[in-house]
């Protein structure tokens, strides 16, 4: 999955995480589990967002010009 992909996702999980009861309803079990399944799927969208950003670092790196010694 892209970074991009991965940003969208999180916007997404940010809405699910932000979900509330209608005015005057009580917190039901099913507004707890969006709750939790938005942070999850926040916290995994930016584990693979920073990752990506690792590899793309190391393979950036592997066409850097090495200096010869001697």
């Amino acid at each position: 999955v892209t970074n991009a992909i991965s940003s969208v996702i999180i916007v997404g999980a940010l809405i699910a995480a932000a979900a509330h009861p209608a005015t005057g309803q009580a917190m039901t079990g099913s507004v707890w589990i969006s709750k939790g399944a938005g942070a999850v799927a926040a916290g995994l969208a930016a584990v693979n967002i920073f990752g990506g950003f690792l590899v793309t670092q190391r393979m950036l790196a592997m066409y850097k010009k090495k200096d010869k010694a001697g």
